[in-house]
């Protein structure tokens, strides 16, 4: 299979602290949140923001996702036993260039990268778990002294080594990054520096007849928002409590479920029908 590209502009998406509020169980919570990160993934998405909804529960979102969003070999030093992650098995894998299967370190191949954990400092180097039967030696200067760091590999056979390098340099889709955003949603479109900031909406202008104008605005744009509601409240409500509109806040609000036969979207349906959609404006 190839692997997946690195899209050529930022894509973000925008979803509430509030999120599963109203799901009381946190096996269903997970299962929701989870969701949302396999949309993510499966459409390559570079960020999540989680946008200051009431009730609040950014903590949980994030650590979720978080959790989600690190490869399996790592997970269990980075997080160990929380009781917000007791059903993190239900959720479904990721499988992205980044959640490689574990392999024996002389396996390894000039080029790769991986996703590794800084354990300790030795010379000139540091030993970081990069998810193979032993630590290698990584030359360079990483994120932190003990913290998740991306790295390549530069020497193969018995006692491989690699160079840090920033995630960003890796050409191929590499997985999101989860940013707690302390501030509502209209701020978060203005401010946030986003050459284009989608809405999403019942009362949105149906996608069909604006796909042509937002194909044009997609291509040229660098740094793309997509934003979703809240499970009580939808964008136009939320923004009003910002002393704000969606045409101020928004270049476009579209409704990507014309016709809905159900009275309610929920907010991960939501996600999935429209990222699918716009998906294709790169396609096409």
């Amino acid at each position: 299979m190839a692997q997946p590209p690195r899209r050529k502009h930022r894509l973000s998406i925008a979803i509430p602290s509030s999120l599963v509020s109203e799901i009381p169980h946190l096996r269903e919570k997970t299962a929701t949140i989870g969701h949302i990160g396999r949309a993510a993934a499966l459409f390559r998405v570079d960020d999540i923001y989680i946008y200051r909804d009431r009730p609040d529960e950014s903590r949980l979102i994030g650590l979720i996702l978080r959790y989600m969003e690190t490869p399996q070999y790592l997970r269990r030093l980075m997080f160990g036993m929380m009781a917000e992650l007791r059903y993190v098995g239900i959720l479904p894998p990721l499988r992205t260039p980044h959640h490689p299967l574990r392999k024996k370190a002389e396996e390894l191949e000039p080029g790769e990268v991986r996703e590794g954990l800084v354990l300790s400092s030795v010379r000139d180097a540091y030993l970081v778990d990069i998810g193979v039967d032993k630590p290698i030696r990584v030359r360079g200067r990483p994120p932190s002294p003990t913290g998740r760091a991306t790295v390549r590999i530069i020497k193969s056979g018995s006692q491989p080594e690699g160079i840090f390098i920033d995630r960003e340099e890796v050409e191929i889709y590499w997985g999101f990054k989860i940013h707690q955003y302390r501030r509502g949603v209209g701020r978060l479109a203005v401010e946030g520096g986003f050459d284009l900031a989608i809405a999403t909406s019942k009362d949105g202008v149906p996608y069909p007849i604006v796909e042509g104008q937002l194909r044009e605005s997609w291509r040229r744009s660098r740094r793309i928002l997509i934003a979703f509601g809240s499970p009580r409240r939808g964008l136009k409500e939320l923004l009003k409590g910002e002393g704000l509109t969606l045409e101020e806040a928004f270049h476009y609000t579209i409704n990507t479920i014309p016709n809905q036969g159900c009275e309610t979207v929920r907010t991960e349906e939501a996600v999935y029908a429209t990222l699918a959609l716009l998906n294709l404006l790169e396609a096409g």
